[in-house]
């Protein structure tokens, strides 16, 4: 069966981890028996129409684009899904792995995320009553702390999780104006501290409009600049920022699966968050929060994330073909 691999889902500088991911897709599908097709591999410049039109019964590509990103490689993204569902291909599609905080980073023991269409909640991961063996291997993995929920302590905070607005999942919703709606929604429901947490990607633009977060709000940004492992610290200390939290409010980032691991309810704006099975939605509740069970959802992100080894030997690919029925 021939299989269409999108290069020009990945940026055109031909390196980097995503651009080796579809090369390691590639792999897996010969090693499966079956036939990569590089779809346009050594076209660059400008999206042209039609570029990105499926015609094998599987592709793969790299991440997801937003309904309004007209961004070059998100919108090729975008324009190769739609198009795959009206022809009822099947696409699958890879992005960073979950639970960063815990260590899952890129690096020998990273699990990426594999889905058909989208890496978020609403793509299809084929995760749904998976067994407990990958949860726990991970757990194991990364040392994970699994924490029971955490009950209401009157003088703990509330954390507030950013992402950039050129981010897909934030489909050019500007984080600070997403921040003031959120914001005039709970201060008159509670008198905890707010303490506001920018992406790691993104701490320079935050920098540059503290005025516009109000006075009552603490913005903590780590340092201005990070290189190597600095950022990756500033990930891990995401942990440090959930000891001692009421709550986590976020629009759809993933850092919510880790709050929610560590038993912190964890309040989304976007049926796109991962956690949005075990997350709490009306922010009315925010001194109430629910507390889901979340035996199956943790089973189930088990098998959300694949590793390279995974990918590369066939396991990933002939895992979707047999449960696609290819």
């Amino acid at each position: 069966m021939k299989v269409e691999i999108f290069r020009r889902t990945v940026k055109d500088r031909r390196r980097g981890a995503s651009w080796d991911l579809l090369q390691y897709m590639a792999e897996g599908i010969r090693a499966c028996g079956d036939e990569p097709i590089m779809v346009n591999e050594h076209k660059t410049g400008e999206w042209t129409q039609n570029e990105m039109e499926p015609t094998a019964p599987i592709g793969c590509m790299f991440g997801y684009g937003g309904d309004k990103q007209k961004h070059h490689t998100k919108g090729r993204r975008r324009d190769l899904v739609e198009r795959a569902k009206k022809k009822g291909i099947y696409i699958i599609t890879f992005d960073g792995g979950l639970m960063s905080s815990f260590g899952n980073v890129h690096g020998p023991k990273h699990h990426w995320r594999v889905s058909l269409y989208s890496p978020m909640n609403n793509g299809n991961f084929l995760s749904d009553n998976s067994p407990p063996d990958r949860w726990e291997m991970m757990k194991s993995l990364w040392k994970v702390k699994y924490e029971p929920w955490k009950k209401l302590n009157p003088e703990d905070p509330i954390l507030f999780v950013l992402q950039p607005k050129d981010n897909w999942s934030m489909n050019e919703l500007d984080p600070i104006d997403w921040f003031m709606d959120v914001y005039k929604k709970l201060r008159p429901l509670t008198n905890r501290k707010f303490i506001v947490r920018p992406h790691p990607n993104h701490v320079v633009a935050m920098e540059n409009r503290m005025e516009e977060f109000p006075k009552d709000v603490q913005v903590v940004i780590g340092q201005k600049f990070f290189q190597g492992d600095e950022k990756k610290y500033y990930r891990f200390n995401f942990q440090d920022a959930l000891n001692n939290c009421h709550a986590v409010v976020t629009h759809n980032s993933t850092a919510s699966v880790d709050s929610c691991i560590r038993g912190v309810p964890t309040f989304v704006t976007s049926d796109l968050a991962i956690c949005w099975p075990v997350a709490n939605k009306d922010l009315s509740k925010i001194e109430t929060p629910e507390y889901p069970n979340r035996e199956q959802w943790v089973n189930d992100l088990g098998y959300k994330m694949w590793s390279e080894k995974e990918i590369r030997d066939g396991t990933v690919f002939k895992r979707f073909k047999t449960k696609l029925g290819l």
